[in-house]
C-alpha cells in the first residue's frame, strides 16, 4: 500500500501529519513530488524558511518508506537528507523536459549512494510513458548536465528502470527473476537492426532499444502482451473508439464556447 501527499504546494501540514501517521500504522509507502520546478523550490523557501524536502521531513513524510519524484531543484543538503531518511528518488526525464522543469542532477543522487528508479509521471505530462525513451534521455540529460560523456554507467540506467524501481516502491516479491519471485518481464527481439551487433546486450537496451523490440510482456506470469496481440481483457479497438470518442466530446465542447 501506498500513501501520497502529492507535493508540499500542493497540500498542508494537516494532510502531512495525517498521511504519515496512517502510512506509519498501516506500514505504508509513501509517494510525493519533491522540488520538481524552480518556482515551487524557492517559494518553500520563503514560505517556511526551508525546502520542501525539509519541510516534509518535520512532519514525518519520510518516515516510512518513501519515493520522491523529479527532484530537479534539491539542494546538496536535500540530498544528504533524503539519503540518510533512505528516500529512493524517481527520475522522470520526459516529464521534466515537456513541463521545462529543468534537469534532475541524477549524477549526484548516484554519487551520494541514494537508490534510483525511472518514473515517465501521468500521460498529461508526458504522452509517451516509453520506458525505453526515458532509459535514453536519463543517461543524455544527465551526461550533458555534467558534461561528462562517461556519466551513470548504462547497466545503473537498466537498473533504475527495473530493480530500482521495485525496490522503491517495497515490490521485493518482483525486483529480480528468481525462483519464488513473481515473474514480471519482458521478452525484447535481439534479431533487430538496433539490437546488432550482440556485443554489450544491456548497452543495446540503454542506448538503442525501442518498444519496437518488446516481443512479450508478463505480469505475475500472465502474458498481457505478445507479438502484436494485448491480452488485456479489453478490446483495444473499443479503447481506440472510446478515447475518441471523448475527445471529440471534449473538442465540440470548446468548440461551442
Amino acid at each position: 500500500m501506498t500513501t501520497s501527499v502529492h507535493g508540499e504546494y500542493t497540500s498542508d501540514y494537516r494532510l502531512w501529519d495525517a498521511l504519515s501517521e496512517f502510512a506509519i500504522n498501516e506500514k505504508a509507502g509513501m509517494h510525493v513530488h519533491l522540488s520538481e520546478t524552480k518556482a515551487e523550490h524557492e517559494q518553500c523557501l520563503e514560505r517556511n524558511g526551508l525546502t520542501p524536502a525539509q519541510v516534509l521531513d518535520c512532519h514525518h513524510v519520510f518516515d516510512v518508506p518513501t519515493v520522491a519524484a523529479h527532484c530537479v531543484h534539491v539542494t546538496q543538503e536535500d540530498m544528504q537528507l533524503l539519503a540518510k531518511r533512505h528516500v529512493s528518488a524517481a527520475h522522470c526525464p520526459v516529464s521534466n523536459l515537456k513541463l521545462a522543469s529543468g534537469i534532475c542532477p541524477l549524477k549526484r543522487f548516484y554519487d551520494n549512494g541514494i537508490n534510483l528508479a525511472i518514473g515517465t509521471d501521468g500521460p498529461a505530462s508526458n504522452n509517451c510513458l516509453d520506458m525505453f525513451r526515458e532509459m535514453f534521455l536519463t543517461t543524455g540529460l544527465s551526461k550533458v548536465r555534467e558534461m561528462d560523456a562517461a556519466g551513470i554507467p548504462a547497466d545503473a540506467i537498466l537498473y533504475m528502470a527495473t530493480a530500482g524501481g521495485a525496490h522503491a516502491m517495497q515490490l521485493t516479491d518482483c525486483d529480480r527473476l528468481a525462483a519464488g519471485k513473481k515473474a514480471d518481464l519482458v521478452m525484447i527481439d535481439l534479431h533487430q537492426p538496433n539490437m546488432q551487433p550482440e556485443n554489450n546486450l544491456i548497452k543495446n537496451l540503454v542506448y538503442s532499444g525501442s518498444k519496437q523490440n518488446v516481443k512479450l510482456t508478463m505480469v505475475n506470469g500472465q502474458i498481457l502482451y505478445e507479438n502484436g496481440e494485448f491480452h488485456i481483457g479489453f478490446d483495444p479497438e473499443e479503447i481506440y473508439a472510446r478515447s475518441n470518442a471523448i475527445i471529440r466530446r471534449i473538442s465540440g465542447s470548446h468548440a461551442d464556447n
